[in-house]
C-alpha cells in the first residue's frame, strides 16, 4: 500500500510539473501575441473566423456605449464584427451587455457570429438576459439561438433570474426554455429566485411548469425561502403545492429553519395547522396530471373561463 502510494505522488508530481510547463509556453505565447496586436485597430481577414487577441479595438468601445452611428461607420470601413478581446469578448458580447439593440442588430447584419464564448462561458444570450435587455433577447432568439444553454455555457434562464429580470424569464419560457434547468452550483432557476426574493420570477416559472420540490443538496425552494426569510415567495410556493415537511439533509423542515415571531414561521405555522383546502387539492391534481408540457392545453377544454383560469392559476396574486 506504501509502494502504491509512492507511487501515486511521483505521478501526481510529474503531471503537475508538466502542466505547469504547458500553462507557462501558453501564456508567453499569447504575450507575444498581445505585444504584436497593439497598435493594429483593425484585425485581418484571417482572424474573422476565431477573433482575434487584444486589448480592446474601437468597435467594443462603440458597441459597449451603444454608439451606433460610429459602429455603423466601422463596420462600413471592414473592421472586423468578430474580432475578441483578451478573454474573449466580442463586440456582440459588449453590445448586448450594454443593453442595445440598435447595435446588435448592425453586428447581426455584418456578419457577427451569434453565439461566441468568453472565457467564462458567457454568450451574448447570457449577457443579454443578465442586463434585462428583452430587445436583445428577442433579437437573438429570432434569429435561432436556442434558449437552453450549450456544453460548458452559462444558462440564460439562470442569468435572468439572479438579476429578477421577469420579463426576461417571461421571453426564455415562451420561447422553450427548460424551467429546470440545473446548475451545479446553484441548482434549478426556481432556487435562485427563492434565495433573492424574487417573488415574480418564482410564480412565472412555476406557473410555466416548474417542480416546486426540486431539490438542491435535498433542499427544496421552500428550503432556501424560508432561510431567505421571503414571506411573498413562501406564499407564492405554498400556493403552487410546496410540501411543509419537506426534510433537508440535516431532517430539518422549513419551518425549522426560520427566524422565531418572523412573518414566514408565522405562515409556515399557520399552513401546517390549517392544510389546504379540497378546490387547491384538486387544482393541484389536475396540473400534475397533465404535466407541464400539456397543462397549456386546459383552455381547449370544454371548461367554464373562471375554472381554466383557476388551473392556470391567471388571477393568482
Amino acid at each position: 500500500m506504501e509502494l502504491r502510494s509512492f507511487e501515486g505522488m511521483v505521478i501526481f508530481q510529474v503531471f503537475f510539473l508538466l502542466f505547469a510547463k504547458c500553462l507557462l509556453h501558453y501564456w508567453s505565447v499569447m504575450s507575444m501575441m498581445h505585444t504584436a496586436d497593439k497598435g493594429r485597430d483593425k484585425p485581418s481577414d484571417d482572424d474573422a473566423q476565431g477573433g482575434t487577441w487584444a486589448d480592446r479595438y474601437p468597435l467594443h468601445d462603440a458597441a459597449c456605449c451603444g454608439q451606433v452611428l460610429l459602429l455603423q461607420k466601422l463596420v462600413q470601413e471592414g473592421a472586423n464584427v468578430n474580432a475578441r478581446t483578451l478573454n474573449s469578448f466580442t463586440p456582440l458580447h459588449d453590445a448586448c451587455l450594454g443593453g442595445h439593440p440598435g447595435c446588435v442588430k448592425i453586428l447581426m447584419g455584418a456578419g457577427a457570429q451569434l453565439n461566441p464564448r468568453t472565457i467564462d462561458g458567457d454568450t451574448p444570450l447570457t449577457f443579454a438576459c443578465s442586463r434585462g435587455s428583452v430587445s436583445c433577447v428577442k433579437l437573438l432568439l429570432n434569429h435561432g439561438i436556442s434558449p437552453d444553454p450549450g456544453l460548458f455555457t452559462k444558462s440564460p434562464l439562470h442569468e435572468a433570474c439572479f438579476n429578477g429580470r421577469h420579463e426576461v424569464v417571461e421571453v426564455l419560457i415562451d420561447a422553450g426554455a427548460d424551467v429546470e434547468t440545473v446548475d451545479s452550483q446553484y441548482g434549478s432557476p426556481l432556487h435562485v429566485v427563492c434565495s433573492r426574493n424574487y417573488p415574480e420570477c418564482v410564480e412565472l416559472l412555476l406557473r410555466a411548469g416548474a417542480n416546486v420540490d426540486a431539490t438542491k443538496n435535498y433542499e427544496t425552494a421552500l428550503h432556501v425561502a424560508a432561510k431567505a426569510g421571503s414571506p411573498e415567495v413562501v406564499q407564492v410556493l405554498l400556493e403552487y403545492g410546496a410540501n411543509i415537511n419537506a426534510k433537508d439533509i440535516s431532517k430539518q423542515r422549513p419551518l425549522d429553519l426560520t427566524d422565531p415571531g418572523s412573518e414566514v414561521r408565522k405562515i409556515l405555522t399557520y399552513r401546517d395547522a390549517h392544510p389546504s383546502h379540497l378546490m387547491q387539492l384538486c387544482r393541484l391534481r389536475i396540473r400534475h396530471l397533465l404535466g407541464k408540457e400539456r397543462v397549456k392545453f386546459v383552455q381547449l377544454l370544454r371548461l367554464p373561463p373562471l375554472l381554466q383560469d383557476y388551473v392556470l392559476y391567471k388571477f393568482f396574486k
